[in-house]
């Protein structure tokens, strides 16, 4: 008779825990790799909604089957595939962007961004995002537009959006 902490360790068959072991060791880094990557946020141009250390779940699978829309947080690749920046989703391809004042303003119309704690004083005349591109910000605008890793992104270079 086997000791009871070796059965709860290894199963009544430990070649079989082992494999299994194996298996689900795979699979995690099959998904963690591939299609559900684990983000972590490092600076604060994502405050206030990502706060900077915080750590994410993302995921490369959700617009497979269709294009990234306004307000959508998505992976930017950055230089390689595995270091992205992690940004908001603020023009789609087509439209006109402009900020006056802080104030977003799409096709000429005023754009309501709920998910901003404060006031900015973004300027950026009136551009056309061209086809297959996306204009994309941080949602910290206390920051000086020149200074922000924004702006216009190729839709190949958005590697996937946010799980969690």
């Amino acid at each position: 008779m086997l000791p009871i902490w070796t059965i709860w360790l290894w199963g009544r068959n430990p070649r079989v825990t082992l494999w299994r072991a194996l298996a689900l060791g795979a699979l995690f880094y099959v998904l963690g790799r591939f299609a559900f990557p684990p983000v972590h946020v490092s600076g604060m141009s994502m405050e206030p909604t990502i706060h900077d250390g915080a750590w994410r779940l993302g995921n490369k699978l959700k617009f497979l089957q269709r294009e990234p829309e306004r307000g959508e947080l998505v992976m930017v690749r950055m230089a390689g595939w595995r270091a992205f920046y992690l940004k908001r989703v603020l023009a789609l391809p087509g439209e006109t962007i402009a900020f006056s004042n802080g104030v977003l303003l799409i096709n000429g119309r005023v754009q309501a961004e709920p998910y901003l704690r404060c006031g900015s004083a973004w300027q950026l005349p009136a551009t056309r995002v061209p086809l297959g591109e996306y204009f994309v910000a941080g949602d910290n605008r206390a920051v000086p537009l020149a200074a922000h890793k924004a702006g216009l992104t190729r839709r190949g270079d958005i590697a996937g959006g946010l799980l969690w």
